[in-house]
């Protein structure tokens, strides 16, 4: 009797033991499958997916997953100018990351701090360098044209414009008085002055990063862009001295992800 006992519990434990490791595998498999894919990026070895120079400066590298696979680029120029050309495409590029100037270490687009600078070196002439510590960028700030800002703020410098809009400014208000746009799109607005007496400083309520353009009364065009990030309907070109509202912006799409699901 003791015999056969001693045999049930060797043969309970054996079963206890193989079930731990078949739900360890499990797990380890699931945690794989389901993890983030981490972004790696071969310094000397792998080049740029825009202009197929091979990346030698990792520091200053960058890249995001397209269908699964992530996509190398030697500096964020390459990759801004490559990333609008993909989110018209069929698949949208997922996740961006750029590398830290001092580290190297990949960090998230939306941790990421954009220093734009002509007076440092960088890679492909970009003027721009990426920093996952605010206080780091600020710390090799040293001129007054250059400028620290986050994602949206180096998309809409670096990007390529998905339209062209001209306006005309007169006393009386704008034309054309109504602009529909697509959120998502990068605007490239054109001011140009009819009629003014003085020069007009205007804003766009709703969208704050818009800042103040002024407008020559001389009819001489002005450019400023714009990422239209947020839908809605009631975002108004405002004449700053007074707060009179001059023309509407309608920015089309979904507000939240479930919609555009």
């Amino acid at each position: 009797m003791n015999h056969r006992a001693e045999s049930r519990r060797t043969g309970v434990r054996s079963h206890t033991f193989l079930l731990r490791l078949l739900y360890v595998a499990v797990v380890a498999l699931l945690v794989q499958c389901g993890g983030k894919p981490t972004p790696e990026i071969t310094e000397g070895v792998d080049a740029c997916a825009n202009c197929n120079m091979i990346i030698d400066k990792a520091n200053e590298a960058c890249g995001y997953f397209l269908d699964g696979e992530f996509v190398p680029f030697d500096s964020p120029v390459c990759l801004v100018q490559k990333f609008d050309q993909d989110r018209r495409g069929a698949s949208q590029p997922g996740a961006v990351y750029f590398a830290d100037y001092e580290t190297g270490r990949f960090v998230p687009a939306d941790s990421t701090y954009f220093l734009l600078t002509d007076h440092i070196p960088t890679v492909m002439n970009g003027g721009v360098l990426c920093f996952a510590d605010k206080s780091a960028a600020e710390s090799r700030r040293e001129y007054d044209d250059e400028s620290i800002t986050d994602w949206t703020g180096f998309r809409v410098a670096k990007g390529t414009p998905d339209r062209k809009i001209p306006v005309v400014v007169t006393p009386g208000g704008m034309e054309p008085g109504v602009i529909t746009v697509d959120k998502g799109e990068l605007i490239e607005w054109e001011f140009m002055g009819r009629d003014l007496e003085t020069d007009e400083r205007l804003s766009l309520k709703g969208y704050d990063e818009f800042g103040e353009v002024a407008v020559p009364a001389s009819g001489a065009p002005v450019t400023r862009r714009m990422l239209a990030s947020r839908p809605g309907s009631g975002f108004a070109f405002i004449r700053v001295i007074d707060g009179k509202p001059l023309g509407m912006v309608k920015v089309m799409g979904a507000h939240t992800v479930e919609e555009e699901e």
